[in-house]
């Protein structure tokens, strides 16, 4: 099964030793259930991740991935920004919820009746 990995013990042992020394803690270590648990998150973060951007490369019906789909998916779906590679041609959508006001009136209403009670 360490074959098939995107990322194996070894690297994630001394991705937590680096991370535990520059938090002060040279000695950090992670049980084997955590462990597990890890790779197995990196290895379907990796495969969602290549299978939505290879996805958005059939949208635009091409053969080939690149580098947009895979930041278009990062920044909309996780919110993930790779530093270095600027998305000046991805708009980062965000939706904001603007009530009508017949619907702010309602709620209003709601409240205030929820008062008088």
């Amino acid at each position: 099964m360490e074959g098939d990995r995107v990322l194996h013990k070894r690297k994630l042992k001394e991705l937590v030793r680096n991370i535990g020394s520059d938090e002060g803690d040279g000695n950090t270590a992670i049980d084997e259930n955590v462990e597990e648990l890890l790779l197995d998150l990196c290895d379907e973060f990796v495969t969602n991740v290549t299978s939505f951007s290879c996805r958005l490369a059939k949208h635009r019906k091409v053969e080939k991935m690149n580098l947009k789909d895979v930041q278009l998916h990062l920044e909309r779906n996780w919110n993930i920004r790779v530093p270095g590679y600027s998305s000046d041609e991805i708009k980062n959508v965000q939706k904001n919820f603007h009530p009508a006001q017949s619907y702010n009136s309602k709620i209003n209403d709601v409240e205030n009746s929820k008062k008088r009670k």
